[in-house]
């Protein structure tokens, strides 16, 4: 029930104007956060989050780059015992209609990286981008496990289309696992890539990894 909630996530407002993710507010609470994530506990015990409202909830503004449905699947993970794919079904079954975590939010996210780096591009571009904001809110929160299973099911989703921009989302997330089957594949196909912008614009250091076994 939102009235015995005590902490309210607020999304940024999209940098479109979209006036439906405008100030969307996932409610939480204290104790299932704080006993389900390390992050989270010492946030409420630090004092770090503002305290709003009549009913004295903790106020946190997400970053500009939060997706709706990602976040959702983050809360439901906390809720429901750690298991990725359960939280993934009730993240799924609680947005209708139009989500935000498609190709404008691909471009979103990918600029806040770097502007001249080219989004990831998806078969299934719901789950992909999904996962991508997913893998950063796990780094961003400091959940290992739900990092690397996020890492995991990119991997499976890798192909040539997306290869370079998920390899920079990889390097800036810290996603070790991940990073390192992008630059065996970068690799493989280093003859291709030689030449194309997408790789002219890659991260210097994953140039290195990659160049240091051609």
């Amino acid at each position: 029930m939102f009235f015995l909630a005590d902490v309210e996530f607020v999304l940024a407002s999209n940098s479109d104007g979209d006036a439906e993710t405008s100030q969307k507010i996932f409610f939480a609470h204290r104790l299932v956060l704080a006993a389900s994530c390390e992050h989270f506990r010492m946030t409420f015990v630090a004092g770090f989050a503002e305290t709003v409202g009549v009913c004295g909830r903790c106020r946190v503004e997400l970053p500009e780059w939060v997706m709706p449905r990602p976040m959702l699947w983050l809360l439901a993970y906390l809720y429901k015992g750690f298991d990725p794919k359960e939280a993934q079904i009730t993240a799924y079954a609680g947005t209708t209609g139009r989500d935000h975590s498609g190709a404008s939010g691909a471009l979103r996210t990918a600029r806040t990286w770097k502007s001249r780096q080219h989004a990831a591009r998806f078969s299934d571009e719901n789950t992909g981008e999904d996962l991508c904001c997913l893998l950063r809110l796990a780094e961003f929160y400091d959940l290992d496990h739900l990092k690397q299973w996020a890492e995991q099911q990119l991997a499976s989703l890798m192909g040539p289309e997306n290869l370079v921009a998920l390899s920079t989302h990889a390097y800036f997330c810290n996603a070790a696992q991940l990073l390192q089957f992008c630059v065996y594949h970068l690799r493989q196909q280093y003859a291709e890539l030689v030449g194309v912008q997408e790789w002219e614009d890659l991260e210097p250091a994953i140039k290195e990894l990659v160049l240091t076994g051609v």
